[in-house]
């Protein structure tokens, strides 16, 4: 009888550390003192201290010298959007961000799920003189934006009732019986449509992109349209637009392993 391998388990505890001071502030979304950071990690100032100097000076981390609060900065989104297959991805789908943008007259942004958050993988500005432009790296709760509700429309139905179980816990005017009759409605019709939480007189329009003809969601393709004058191009011709884009984002997918 064969021997039975024992496992190997490596550990690197100074990687730890400095995973887990990522992990944290990524999580809590605001900046925090070493103090805080020490006393939720169940970890002393004295053993993260060299360890948050260090991600500060590789611009992992970003210091305010007011207060001396640390927050996360957005170089691990750089790093990713330069790996492949991702970066090739989004520079193949360029083209088609470009037309929509032209076919609109509005500005346009591509959005992937990151955990419990949207986050903004790529954008293309409107060609006209006024517009709405989301920045790369811009990241919101699911449930904050109509990207992050396309995103959830579409997923699978055990992590979208984990993650709506989650948000109602941080925020106590969320029913997730509403939530998800309200998801379910956009994924009959195909896309979201909703008045923007953040800025009046925009519209967020989105629709899913799928690995080609599979209902598997990679990212959704998102219009904030700005309404009155602004507007050139009707609502409902944006609207197509932006689904025939992203049909065609959701075709050539494959060809890249996804987003």
């Amino acid at each position: 009888m064969a021997k039975k391998e024992k496992s190997t388990v490596y550990r690197a505890p100074a990687l730890d550390k400095g995973l887990e001071i990522l992990e944290l502030l990524a999580d809590v979304k605001e900046p925090m003192t070493l103090t805080q950071i020490a006393s939720v990690l169940n970890r002393s100032r004295s053993e993260l201290y060299r360890m948050t100097a260090v991600l500060v000076e590789r611009g992992y981390l970003i210091r305010d010298t007011a207060s001396d609060a640390l927050s996360i900065s957005n170089r691990l989104f750089d790093l990713g959007m330069l790996a492949s297959p991702v970066g090739t991805l989004v520079e193949a789908a360029f083209p088609t961000l470009h037309a929509l943008s032209e076919a609109t007259l509005q500005s346009c942004h591509l959005a992937v799920a990151s955990g419990n958050r949207m986050v903004v993988i790529a954008r293309v500005e409107s060609p006209s003189s006024v517009g709405i432009a989301v920045r790369v790296g811009h990241h919101l709760d699911l449930y904050e934006s109509g990207s992050g509700l396309t995103l959830l429309a579409w997923m699978d139905e055990e992590q979208r009732t984990r993650l709506l179980r989650r948000y109602s816990k941080q925020n106590g005017d969320i029913d997730i019986d509403e939530m998800n009759n309200t998801l379910d409605k956009a994924r009959r019709k195909g896309y979201v449509r909703r008045k923007s939480s953040l800025v009046q007189s925009v519209e967020d329009l989105s629709c899913p992109v799928f690995m080609g003809d599979h209902e598997h969601v990679i990212a959704c393709l998102t219009v904030p349209f700005l309404k009155g004058r602004a507007a050139a191009v009707p609502v409902a011709d944006a609207l197509q637009h932006l689904m025939d884009a992203s049909k065609a984002l959701s075709a050539l997918s494959p060809r890249y392993g996804g987003f």
